[in-house]
């Protein structure tokens, strides 16, 4: 997973650049109190993923599946959602930016969470699947 994680990170940072950069200001729209909420918001959780990013990377590069066979494509799924806290991190935030920028503000403000989401479901599914479907440290 360790590849896969990487490349995801990577991929998934360039990927919310490039949305953000691209979209264009829709016309008429003007930024409200949300607007600026979601801003200072966007430059926390940025900050609070940086922090939390050895955390769910490590765990993310630990998340081999164990089993071979059904149970094995189970534990690889499982491994792969757990892989991708960083895609959900990076999507969530540029997404954030574009919908702002074409005046979706509650959508804006609800999308940028999606990392958290995404970091709690990773350490929920090592923890859980942790010596069943996915490896263990030792």
């Amino acid at each position: 997973m360790f590849i896969y994680t990487a490349l995801a990170t990577l991929a998934s940072i360039i990927a919310a650049i490039v949305i953000a950069v691209r979209t264009k200001k829709a016309e008429g729209v003007t930024y409200g109190k949300l607007d600026k909420i979601c801003k200072a918001t966007n430059i926390l959780l940025i900050l609070a993923y940086t922090l939390l990013a050895p955390v769910y990377l490590f765990l993310g590069m630990l998340s081999e599946p164990r089993c071979e066979g059904f149970w094995g494509v189970i534990g690889a799924i499982i491994g792969m959602i757990s892989a991708s806290a960083a895609l959900f991190c990076s999507l969530g935030l540029g997404f954030s930016v574009a919908l702002r920028k074409q005046g979706r503000s509650k959508l804006s403000f609800i999308v940028q969470f999606a990392g958290l989401v995404g970091i709690a479901l990773t350490i929920v599914l090592y923890g859980v699947f942790a010596g069943s479907l996915l490896t263990t440290i030792n």
